[in-house]
């Protein structure tokens, strides 16, 4: 079997590439390498360097008629859909419509999109939140992602395209980026390991469901032929800034410096933890990392990359 996986040269679709080259699959990669790295996949990926965007798109996935399709390219930086939002438009609504353009003829088992657990629900009002809670963008970007799940269903609905959307929590581990607005994991082990003081916007109290990249390929992996709908990819536990700087701190046995400054304002979430008992229930999935675990695999490699 075939799969397409868009974006897979970045942090988790690489992870995703590793996972289904060890299950068997033949793994074909478009990626524009704005973030991702070819480095990051194996030599058994068939490898395109296009923009998801490109008019040539089509007729390169036609070529390749994969099995299955999973969607992880797009733009990510939350701050940065406040400030363009035309851009993250471009990318994740007119990329997504590209890719489902692309395929909509063709005899495709499963076609596999990553949302966003971590902001498509805004200030949930039930933490854990349930995939049944109501959506509740508060950025470009989140509303992005809330439009291609959207188009997503509607490519189903008229096209019987066989799909499953996955929103996965706050993830962090190795190979994600440590610059600009990275992960808030990336960037604190980034300054940790070279003495830097870890900048925490506002008080430090915001939570974030934080889930291991290993975990999170394993939840797309078992998806990508069993599963159908919506499923949350978390851990169900809220970290708060201020506590990851002391886990930091612990696992590289240091004391970690901080500097407080101003609360990044609007599209930031105070709050946010995923409840996943539905994976759980329908695909016997479940995190393996704990925060400790995952925290200390992540500055290891880290550290062995001289990053």
């Amino acid at each position: 079997m075939k799969v397409l996986v868009t974006g897979g040269a970045g942090f988790i679709g690489s992870h995703l590439c590793d996972c289904l080259i060890k299950s068997g699959y033949q793994v074909s990669v478009i990626d524009n390498l704005s973030s991702g790295k070819k480095s990051n996949l194996s030599r058994q990926v068939e490898f395109f360097k296009i923009d998801i965007c490109s008019v040539k798109v089509k007729n390169l996935v036609k070529k390749i008629k994969p099995d299955y399709v999973c969607h992880l390219a797009a733009q990510i930086n939350v701050p940065e859909s406040l400030v363009n939002p035309q851009t993250d438009a471009e990318v994740n609504i007119i990329g997504s419509l590209n890719i489902l353009e692309a395929v909509k003829d063709l005899s495709i088992k499963k076609f596999l999109f990553v949302s966003s657990g971590g902001a498509i629900y805004g200030e949930a009002k039930i933490i854990p939140t349930p995939e049944t809670a109501l959506v509740n963008p508060m950025s470009p970007y989140a509303l992005s992602k809330q439009a291609s799940e959207r188009y997503l269903q509607f490519y189903s609905e008229h096209y019987g395209l066989p799909y499953v959307i996955m929103r996965p929590a706050n993830v962090y581990g190795p190979r994600q980026g440590a610059g600009g607005e990275a992960g808030v994991v990336s960037i604190f082990i980034n300054k940790l390991l070279h003495n830097q003081d870890l900048p925490i916007h506002g008080t430090g109290k915001q939570t974030r469901d934080l889930v291991y990249v290993s975990d999170v390929s394993q939840a797309l992996l078992a998806a990508l032929t069993r599963g159908r709908g919506i499923y949350n990819v978390g851990t169900g536990k809220e970290t708060s800034v201020r506590d990851l700087a002391v886990l930091l701190g612990k696992v590289n046995d240091s004391v970690p410096k901080v500097s407080y400054v101003s609360a990044r304002g609007k599209g930031d979430i105070n709050r946010s933890a995923l409840n996943c008992k539905l994976i759980k229930q329908q695909l016997g999935w479940q995190s393996s990392y704990d925060i400790n675990n995952g925290l200390k695999q992540t500055v290891d490699w880290f550290k062995k990359n001289n990053l």
